[in-house]
Order: C-alpha cells, then sequence, then structure tokens
C-alpha cells in the first residue's frame, strides 16, 4: 500500500471514529441548567481542583455543551481533557458523579468485528501511571455524563467527582461549544 493510500485510509478512520463516537447533544426539551453548573464569567478551558485527595487533576478538561439538544435522545454529554497523576505511585479511575448527571461512566471506543466504532464502558477503570497523564478526547476514552438533569450551558462550569484508588477527587470543569461529530446516539437498553 503506498504511503498516500496509507494516508487517505488513516485519515478517513480517524474522521469515522470521531463521527461515529461523539454525539453529545442532549435532549431538545427545556430544561434547566444542572444543579452542577454555574455561570462562568471565566473563558478558561483548564479545570480546576476544588476538593478532594489532589492524585489526580484535569488539565484542559471541558465538558460538552448540551445548548442546542437532539429532540427524542437520553440527554448526556462527555468531559475531555488531560488526566495527570501528580503522584509517585500509579493511580486508578474507577468512576464519578456529578450533579449534573444522573449517571457518569468511563467510556472508551472500541472496533466492532464488523469494523465499527462503538462506545462502551471501560472495564477496569483508567490506569494512570505514576507522574502520567492520560487524554480523553472525542472519538477516545472520555467521561459520559448521562441523565442529565438540565441543559449545560455555554459559559458555565459544571462539577465532576471522579473516583480513585486513592480517594475522590473533585473539580470544576468549564462547558464550552463543539460543532464536530453531529451524528445521533442510541444508547444501548443498559442506559436506559
Amino acid at each position: 500500500m503506498s504511503s498516500t493510500t496509507r494516508s487517505i485510509s488513516r485519515a478517513l478512520t480517524l474522521g469515522a471514529a470521531a463521527t461515529l463516537v461523539f454525539t453529545l447533544t442532549a435532549c431538545g426539551q427545556d430544561t434547566p441548567t444542572p444543579t452542577g453548573a454555574t455561570a462562568s464569567s471565566s473563558s478558561s478551558t483548564t479545570a480546576e481542583t476544588t476538593q478532594g485527595a489532589g492524585a489526580v487533576v484535569l488539565d484542559d478538561g471541558w465538558v460538552k455543551a448540551t445548548d442546542d439538544a437532539m429532540a427524542g435522545m437520553e440527554p448526556m454529554t462527555a468531559a475531555f481533557g488531560t488526566l495527570r497523576n501528580t503522584t509517585d505511585h500509579e493511580v486508578t479511575i474507577t468512576g464519578g458523579s456529578s450533579p449534573a448527571a444522573g449517571m457518569v461512566e468511563l467510556h472508551e471506543t472500541v472496533k466492532t468485528d464488523t469494523g465499527a466504532m462503538q462506545m462502551q464502558p471501560k472495564a477496569g477503570g483508567i490506569v494512570i501511571p505514576a507522574g502520567g497523564t492520560h487524554l480523553l478526547e472525542p472519538g477516545s476514552d472520555h467521561l459520559m455524563l448521562m441523565k442529565l438533569t438540565g441543559t449545560l450551558e455555554t459559559g458555565t462550569t459544571t462539577t465532576l467527582t471522579l473516583s480513585t484508588s486513592d480517594g475522590d477527587v473533585t473539580l470544576t470543569v468549564p462547558v464550552r461549544a463543539f460543532t464536530g461529530a453531529q451524528e445521533s446516539y442510541a444508547p444501548s437498553p443498559t442506559h436506559s
């Protein structure tokens, strides 16, 4: 296979993965701002550790806004950024919670037997080596916020609590618009 063909194939694969994975525009109903979302005058995209063990921070973190919602779909969105382990030992993120969502899951994107890309809960959690990082991005690993309690509006912030092997870490994360990947998402029956 020529390098041009490989480059085109890789670009198409990456584009398809991002398109198939990232839905994340909540329901098309008028809902109040979730309990965990607050107005923010800052345009910063760096999450701040606000309390907790401090073993993990989220650099350049953000949650996708749900200003433009999808009618008839379960309200959901996702959080992205770079998880950074500030300790000298391995830390595992095992779950999460947020007042903005009824459920927070660690998700990964995998290729199915048919070659399609699919989101699924990440078994075993996210392991971050001592002093290391783990990237959360559309089309890859991310924190999925499901059963939202309301709309997450651009310019606000929301709170996420990560459950880790070193204890809970609470983060304040900015909400921002993301126009990429506009496909729909049909959650599995276990997420209804």
